[in-house]
């Protein structure tokens, strides 16, 4: 069910707290602002009473003549990888080019500091959110639902969203990363990722479409997003090649993961694409710089960013946008890999 559907007219307002707390509005709002007025116990029945409606603190009461405040909330998981930036780029430009402030915030790829930023992002009654990805926990969803301002969604693709959704399939593209490195002739690849959600479900794909082929199940080397950057290349391959010595390419699950494969694997002479293939994914600006040119899965950060933010405008000015927008990817194939084609 969608946020289109769940929304009702209002959101919960103080009196409905106070009510469901068991307390005056009075009460209610000291327990919010002024917590040392109030005893613990009528604190914590406020606290519950939060929980269970799904009530945001209006910070901006009194302040404002309309509900319009021409600012939007924005959250990516980091804004060290390009394809992240360069969405971002597009999405703030676009937003600013009709006059809208854009605030920022990054959730390090995890969905309950996403749901502690967006309550915090609400008080401030912004007139519209974007979110990254599409998994977010049960409280974001009842925040969404009762906030009553348009929502996009960005980077994944599914034709059923909470409220509007730009980006591609994840596990299409896991699909697509292994049939290119099963048509330049390697018949053991494997799976370099970040622990991150987006990630497991291009693996998923990858898995899938080596099942469906009848390859071997493809090893996999899974690492925290939150270890430092430096050496996850090394470390990632050394891994596999402890685990799984016969695979004979990788698809990483990033363009900088891919290229500390390159390095370490021209430090342990290996002879790349003949004897190994390496696969990243965003097509960042370096990838034509590695030796051998890095193949990769080619995403459109960009058109993302800027496709959400004419989406979110359209829906701020009170008019309509398309509830789901797939932009696609492109797998392109250069030297790390057998063969140079590109194939979509």
């Amino acid at each position: 069910m969608t946020l289109r559907t769940l929304r009702n007219a209002t959101a919960p307002t103080l009196k409905d707290l106070a009510r469901i707390a068991g307390v005056s509005p009075i009460t209610a709002s000291r327990a919010l602002h002024r917590p040392e007025l109030v005893a613990e116990a009528t604190r914590l029945r406020v606290a519950q009473a939060v929980e269970q409606s799904g009530y945001v603190p209006n910070s901006l009461a009194g302040g404002l003549t309309s509900r319009q405040t021409r600012l939007v909330a924005a959250i990516v998981p980091s804004v060290g990888h390009s394809l992240f930036s360069d969405m971002l780029d597009a999405l703030i430009h676009t937003l600013a080019a009709q006059r809208y402030e854009t605030t920022l915030g990054i959730s390090s790829y995890d969905p309950e500091h996403e749901e502690t930023w967006l309550a915090a992002m609400l008080s401030r009654r912004p007139d519209g959110i974007v979110l990254t990805g599409t998994e977010h926990t049960a409280r974001t969803r009842r925040l969404l639902v009762n906030a009553d301002v348009p929502v996009v969604e960005l980077w994944d693709y599914q034709p059923h969203p909470l409220d509007m959704v730009v980006g591609f399939s994840q596990e299409d593209a896991g699909r697509a990363a292994f049939r290119h490195l099963a048509a330049c002739g390697y018949r053991r690849p494997a799976i370099l990722r970040a622990d991150d959600s987006r990630a497991a479900r291009r693996a998923l794909g990858f898995t899938r479409a080596a099942a469906e082929a009848g390859a071997p199940v493809p090893a996999q080397i899974v690492f925290s997003e939150a270890i430092p950057q430096s050496g996850r290349g090394r470390d990632a391959l050394n891994a596999l090649r402890a685990q799984a010595p016969e695979a004979d390419a990788v698809f990483c699950s990033s363009d900088a993961l891919a290229q500390g494969v390159l390095s370490h694997a021209h430090a342990l002479g290996l002879r790349m694409p003949e004897e190994f293939g390496v696969l990243g994914f965003g097509d960042q600006a370096l990838a034509l710089d590695a030796w051998p040119a890095l193949s990769t899965v080619r995403v459109d950060g960009a058109a993302i960013g800027r496709l959400g933010a004419e989406a979110l405008i359209a829906r701020m000015a009170g008019g309509v946008a398309a509830a789901a927008q797939d932009v696609g990817f492109e797998v392109v194939g250069r030297g790390s890999t057998r063969g140079h084609q590109a194939a979509r």
